[in-house]
């Protein structure tokens, strides 16, 4: 049995904080941009509206595209969380009347015990898809300033209100399916990636019900109202990567990341590190294996590469502009970043032994990098090995 590969840490998100950080306008994030950066008007055209016929070509065939169109179904009919949220599965509003079964109105759960409901809480988050749950308290800072909704005619921008009563966040994490991203930047990464979105709708919205259902207040959240990785980060659930993205002791970075807003009084979970930014010190396959070249090699910094970057943020900046316009040239997303990291692996004794080795011997690094080089972690998998499996 391999001891747990973490530690728990006095600070979460904070730790990379090195300037007065103030909420994040949305509309400079890298997908909102192209609707209102007229230097990015072309940009939009291409990636949002160019149709893109199917290749004779593993992962970008008629059957992967349509079930990358598949994937996305529930996010883009029932929760809209990427084109702007606070709609369908990610509504802020609720009636609170029960339709089955008929519970009597106006009950609201004792909260003299709020590790039970703690535990409650993630165990009603575990039934309704996630696959990681974590509690901290909402660090405002994370709240966006702005949020931008996407619209047929471009988009409109509007003041992000969360009321001061909603105090913790649920940060919830589903996994993406390993043998998709294996194939990335081809279409079966591309439908993980879809898959991702439509169930932490699902699980959010259902979450978020449920606390409501309590007597309480929810705002289920996609990558809308609040940034997501702080927020995770705070809960317990991993580290920020060279990658830009979580990375979680379980799935590495092959996690998509949404969050409930609430009143309920819960017990936070406390911060963890395991080995990730020693590791991502002498690492680089992100950086050496994304098409774009938008992923930073070195160490970390605190200069953005442009606005949709944060400023005050010591950490590695992604140049977005270079990583979307890849995607736009490549007829989809790309999840290289995801599928070259050491962390992403399936969960086993030996890989297990290696997450321990990072977080407790980090002297071996170069060793257990040397060791998925040898074993061929990383490379790219023939998409067509998704449909054989």
């Amino acid at each position: 049995m391999i001891p747990k590969s973490i530690r728990y840490v006095a600070q979460g998100a904070e730790r990379y904080v090195t300037g007065n950080v103030m909420p994040y306008d949305q509309k400079n994030e890298m997908f909102k941009r192209p609707f209102w950066d007229p230097q990015k008007k072309k940009l939009r055209d291409q990636f949002y509206f160019s149709e893109t016929p199917p290749k004779d070509k593993p992962g970008y065939r008629l059957t992967d595209q349509a079930l990358v169109n598949a994937s996305w179904r529930l996010e883009r009919e029932y929760a809209l969380g990427v084109r702007g949220g606070r709609m369908g599965m990610y509504d802020w509003n609720w009636d609170g009347n029960f339709t089955y079964p008929h519970v009597p109105q106006g009950l609201k759960i004792d909260t003299g015990q709020p590790a039970t409901t703690t535990r409650s809480v993630k165990r009603a988050a575990r039934l309704f898809g996630a696959d990681l749950a974590g509690v901290c308290e909402l660090d405002r800072r994370w709240i966006y300033s702005n949020a931008f909704d996407i619209t047929p005619d471009g988009g409109r921008e509007y003041k992000v209100e969360v009321p001061p009563e909603f105090r913790y966040a649920v940060a919830i994490a589903v996994e993406m399916d390993y043998s998709g991203i294996s194939g990335s930047p081809a279409y079966t990464a591309s439908a993980a990636t879809g898959t991702g979105y439509s169930r932490m709708a699902f699980t959010t919205g259902l979450l978020a019900q449920f606390i409501r259902g309590l007597g309480f207040q929810a705002i289920p959240s996609g990558n809308d109202t609040a940034c997501s990785i702080p927020i995770a980060i705070d809960a317990g659930l991993g580290e920020i990567a060279r990658n830009g993205l979580l990375i979680t002791p379980k799935y590495g970075p092959r996690v998509r990341l949404a969050k409930v807003l609430t009143d309920l009084p819960l017990v936070p979970d406390r911060p963890i590190e395991f080995g990730v930014r020693d590791f991502c010190l002498i690492c680089e396959k992100c950086a050496k294996k994304c098409p774009s070249k938008s992923i930073m090699f070195g160490p970390p910094s605190a200069e953005p590469h442009n606005i949709s970057n944060r400023e005050g943020v010591h950490t590695w900046h992604i140049n977005a502009e270079t990583c979307l316009q890849f995607w736009a040239d490549n007829g989809c997303d790309c999840s290289n970043c995801i599928r070259s990291c050491p962390f992403n692996k399936p969960s086993g004794l030996w890989h297990d032994g290696v997450r321990w080795g990072i977080t407790n011997t980090p002297w071996l690094n170069k060793m257990f990098l040397w060791g998925d080089e040898v074993f061929g972690y990383g490379k790219k998998q023939s998409p067509d090995r998704f449909w054989s499996d």
